[in-house]
């Protein structure tokens, strides 16, 4: 295969925002994802009829440059102000939580359109000869890049960089393998009536063990059914991790009925491996200039969509630099 100038591993905001940047600057990228889909936690799924965003579920914006992004996926049509308050908030006027029109995953959808992104590769060999990055998949595909982006969760990327036999972290293995994240259990039901959360259809729950009951159908990407997103704290999700569906689904429904005035009539769940970066890298990315290596994401932008999507950004701009 020809090779592009960056070669990205990783669907998600930063790796997409990343290459739609690298691209705009003329650059020749390609982004592998070993996914169905696109958006990473920024993930929406059918069931029953209904639609769901099972991982964030909405995101908030501070910077100007994801602002600007913001500004023509609203302008497109593309995502929406969901609403602007909850009751933690400090400030009483609130600010915008934005959501896309039909799920979460529309706005990495939108950015996909223009790039070259290969879905369900995964990665499992990398390697380096002379000047080229090469990545081998399951698929028994083999793509080449002359620099290397990985926006995967910084354990996974480190996994696949340690068989390189390569002196890839510039003398902080340690520090980088001392990242950590939280796992992620999440609820998806169908219910028999309105689920009777208060407007706007979103709460944060503070007693264990839930922090989040969401009404897919209030938030407008579920017309049509009724349907809940329940998500676990990381205590429940890390003891309930193998747990079977008919243990822990019920045991999270059971601790969402309190805030519902409907009952579920059918339900799965979802385990995230990678949610919350405990530690997060305290710089937006990082790279390996000799190598033309960039790792970057939500391990080095934190646990918000925001995080994520300005290290991609800030990953994009090192990567032009050098």
């Amino acid at each position: 295969m020809t090779p592009t100038d960056v070669l990205i591993i990783g669907a998600g905001i930063s790796g997409l925002l990343c290459a739609t940047e690298l691209r705009k600057a003329g650059k020749s990228v390609r982004v592998l994802d070993k996914g169905r889909g696109l958006g990473g936690r920024m993930a929406t799924r059918r069931m029953a009829g209904g639609r769901l965003d099972h991982g964030a579920q909405y995101f908030t914006v501070r910077d100007s440059r994801l602002q600007a992004y913001a500004d023509q996926w609203l302008e497109a049509g593309v995502i929406k102000e969901w609403f602007r308050h909850l009751p933690e908030d400090s400030n009483p006027d609130g600010y915008p939580r934005y959501c896309g029109i039909t799920g979460m995953t529309d706005a990495p959808k939108y950015l996909a359109k223009e790039l070259d992104v290969q879905t369900s590769e995964q990665v499992t060999e990398l390697s380096r000869d002379t000047d080229l990055w090469i990545a081998r998949t399951t698929a028994g595909d083999c793509f080449l890049g002359r620099h290397l982006v990985i926006t995967a969760p910084l354990p996974q990327a480190l996994n696949l960089l340690d068989m390189t036999g390569l002196r890839y972290a510039n003398g902080q293995t340690d520090a980088l393998r001392a990242v950590r994240y939280e796992r992620g259990l999440a609820t998806l039901a169908i219910l028999d009536g309105a689920s009777g959360l208060p407007s706007p259809g979103g709460m944060k729950i503070h007693e264990a063990p839930l922090t989040w009951i969401g009404d897919n159908q209030q938030k407008g990407i579920s017309p049509d059914v009724s349907a809940i997103t329940i998500h676990a704290d990381a205590a429940f999700a890390e003891k309930h991790w193998d747990s079977p569906n008919e243990v822990r689904g019920p045991l999270m429904l059971e601790a969402a009925m309190p805030h519902l005035k409907a009952k579920a009539i059918e339900y799965n769940c979802h385990r995230w491996g990678f949610t919350k970066p405990i530690n997060p890298w305290p710089e937006p990315y990082f790279q390996n200039a000799g190598l033309k290596l960039t790792l970057a994401g939500d391990s080095f932008g934190g646990a918000r969509i925001e995080g994520a999507a300005i290290s991609g950004l800030e990953a994009a701009a090192a990567v032009l630099e050098r």
